[in-house]
């Protein structure tokens, strides 16, 4: 089993619109869902450029376990960190790993995941497959705080965020 494309269309949307809506909250501007192909989300915050990578993991589920001792992030997202590196690191680089109710998120700092060691997993979609293994004392874990996901993320909401745009500058 390969890349699941029905997963894909069914949590892609709404880890981003979720995260859209909390980066709003938080006083982030120029929120782009736009589809690039490169990452999620692009923004800014204090006239800084922002960068986030969004993924649900739908095995998580409640409290994260305590035999989790690591955070990991599949390798073919490498392709974003080297963009952002060769684009000078300018801006902030977020990775966020949702839990599968989207009620947290891991957020990891892609300095951090850049330098995190590069180990091989068998999973349910890919054997052997590379993924950066990061300690969850490098990362951190945050409430979603009062997210009814059911009421936060319709289409209308996600569609105001879909259609702004970032300033003219080519994003990750």
């Amino acid at each position: 089993m390969g890349f699941d494309r029905e997963l894909y269309n069914k949590a892609d949307p709404l880890s981003n619109g979720i995260m859209a809506n909390w980066l709003d909250k938080r006083g982030y501007e120029h929120i782009n869902l736009k589809e690039t192909y490169g990452v999620d989300i692009t923004c800014s915050k204090d006239n800084e450029p922002a960068f986030f990578e969004t993924e649900i993991k739908y095995s998580w589920v409640r409290k994260w376990p305590k035999e989790w001792k690591e955070v990991r992030i599949p390798y073919r997202k490498a392709r974003l960190i080297d963009k952002w590196v060769r684009d000078g690191s300018e801006g902030t680089l977020t990775f966020v790993i949702f839990r599968g109710d989207c009620k947290q998120a891991w957020f990891v700092d892609g300095q951090t995941v850049k330098d995190s060691k590069v180990e091989h997993v068998d999973n349910k979609y890919k054997a052997n497959e590379k993924f950066y293994h990061i300690n969850v004392n490098d990362a951190k874990l945050i409430d979603i705080e009062d997210l009814d996901v059911a009421e936060d993320f319709n289409s209308k909401r996600y569609s105001e965020y879909n259609n702004e745009r970032m300033p003219k500058k080519e994003s990750l």
